[in-house]
């Protein structure tokens, strides 16, 4: 085989990949409504979320770029009314890489911790 033709192999072979990222923990703390940022270490297509119990919110995410760490909301494609959460969830992320997790109510009872990791297929 020729140069070009194994690196269009490999490009094919590639190209679909399924890809995971670790499991990264961020926490809106007591009386708090915003998380710690998390760089979930590339650019995936989802956020896997897991949703402790919480004081009834609204949830969404922000999200930043990594270089100028200004945050802003992210749009209807990650938010969710989760009432007293206790669940699990696969929100659209479109490529951003660095995120909080926003509450539309302060989490007055205690601190919640999130576990978060970023998924492409």
């Amino acid at each position: 085989m020729e140069y070009e033709e194994v690196v269009k192999a490999i490009e094919r072979a590639t190209k679909h990949r399924e890809v995971i990222g670790d499991w990264e923990q961020t926490t809106i703390a007591s009386g708090g409504t915003v998380s710690n940022a998390v760089d979930l270490g590339g650019h995936f297509a989802y956020l896997q979320i897991i949703i402790p119990t919480i004081d009834s919110a609204q949830l969404e995410l922000q999200v930043s770029d990594p270089d100028s760490g200004a945050f802003q909301d992210f749009g209807q494609d990650a938010l969710t009314t989760t009432g007293t959460g206790a669940y699990s969830d696969t929100w659209v992320l479109g490529g951003w890489r660095v995120i909080k997790v926003k509450a539309s109510a302060a989490q007055s009872t205690a601190a919640v911790t999130f576990k978060v990791r970023g998924i492409t297929y």
